[in-house]
């Protein structure tokens, strides 16, 4: 009797044993079931990962580039910027009577400009102020009364030359000024310069101590 009861003890502990194994198989299989779909999220999260740090990259570039871009924009915002300044320098200048609006003065207006202008007044600084800065004076005060006014050169013999100016009226022709003195010239070829001035009543020229002999005459507008 006793020798059954610990077979079905025995039997009992057994088929408790494989319900045990049976309960323990199925939870690792679900463990690997659950480890599996962990793995599966993993590669999946890690496949995102990697699009999005390869989109993230190509942000990076595309910005780089929209950088640049931006770099280059506002370099060539300062370049229209400057050249705006300059065109309305240009055209300031413009309105004021500068470039294409200045013109051929009747010969009053020539006259009457040349009795107001100072250049006249100026001192004769050899070496520093000469026959050449007096005629581009009054030929930039012209210029800004709206008057054309040549810059004209003087050959002499030896390497000596003069400066004066020009006006070509409307009435009168081309008409010669002496910007030291405001007076009328009539250069001509060959003739001395001395001669060719049309000097101010109750005034004289004097032959100087060189050769003023006009051998070109260069008129520059």
């Amino acid at each position: 009797m006793k020798r059954w009861i610990a077979i079905g003890i025995l039997v009992a502990l057994c088929l408790l044993l494989l319900f045990t194994l049976e309960s323990t198989r199925d939870e690792l299989d679900l463990a690997k079931g659950e480890l599996n779909l962990v793995r599966t999220e993993l590669t999946s999260t890690q496949t995102v990962l990697t699009s999005t740090q390869t989109v993230l990259t190509s942000t990076q570039v595309e910005l780089a580039s929209a950088q640049a871009e931006l770099a280059s924009t506002q370099a060539e915002i300062e370049t229209v910027k400057e050249e705006l300044a300059d065109l309305q320098i240009d055209y300031a200048g413009l309105i004021a009577g500068h470039g294409y609006t200045i013109k051929d003065p009747p010969y009053r207006q020539m006259m009457d400009f040349i009795r107001e202008d100072r250049t006249d007044k100026e001192r004769y600084i050899e070496g520093e102020y000469v026959c050449e800065n007096f005629s581009m004076d009054v030929c930039n005060n012209a210029e800004e009364e709206g008057i054309r006014c040549a810059y004209v050169s003087l050959w002499f013999p030896e390497g000596i030359g003069h400066a004066i100016v020009a006006f070509n009226t409307i009435d009168k022709g081309l008409i010669y000024i002496e910007p030291q003195s405001d007076e009328l010239v009539e250069p001509r070829i060959g003739k001395h310069f001395y001669k060719c001035v049309i000097a101010k009543p109750g005034y004289r020229y004097e032959k100087p101590d060189y050769d003023d002999t006009i051998e070109k005459i260069l008129v520059v507008w």
